[in-house]
């Protein structure tokens, strides 16, 4: 019975300190599946038609602090992300801080009826084509990327869930105050 227990007891501390030692090399080596992240780099230039039918450079923007908010109108997120933009968007715009909308729909008629729809007041862009998607490693929507006054990549979210904005604004604050 002793005997028993202290295998037992043994077989844990061998289960304990494997799961250790494979956690230990999880963290230390990048996955196959880990998310690329553009943070650190500079912010892929690009030109894109608006709404309003002119076309914008993300480059005319440099000196100031731009938030990139890529979406499409069939991720439910993105119709909850776009007010809360829009809202951050009326108080910070006159401290330098640029707000740009970038649609991926491929379906550019929906698309734009969309976006004319949520009544947003920032720059509609719309990436008819799958480049800019690529440049910025999109693979879910939305993705909102924060660009600081000199092009560098700062901050980036994956998906939207209400009170990110929070984060948000604790991040252009900080670039805002740079």
């Amino acid at each position: 019975m002793t005997v028993g227990l202290l295998r037992d007891g043994a077989g844990a501390r061998i289960r304990s300190l494997a799961c250790a030692v494979a956690l230990s090399a999880w963290f230390a080596v990048p996955s196959a599946g880990a998310i690329p992240t553009l943070v650190g780099k500079n912010a892929p230039d690009f030109a894109l038609k608006g709404l309003d039918g002119k076309n914008l450079r993300l480059s005319e923007f440099r000196g100031q602090v731009v938030l990139l908010n890529f979406w499409a109108r069939w991720a439910s997120d993105s119709r909850v992300e776009l007010p809360a933009l829009d809202q951050i968007n009326a108080e910070y715009q006159s401290a330098g801080l640029v707000v740009i909308g970038v649609s991926v729909d491929e379906d550019l008629r929906r698309s734009r009826e969309f976006a004319a729809g949520m009544k947003v007041r920032y720059p509609i862009l719309f990436d008819t084509t799958p480049d800019v998607g690529r440049d910025y490693l999109l693979e879910k929507m939305p993705v909102t990327i924060l660009v600081d006054r000199t092009g560098v990549v700062r901050y980036s979210n994956v998906g939207f869930k209400r009170g990110d904005e929070r984060m948000y604004l604790d991040q252009i604050r900080e670039l805002l105050r740079e």
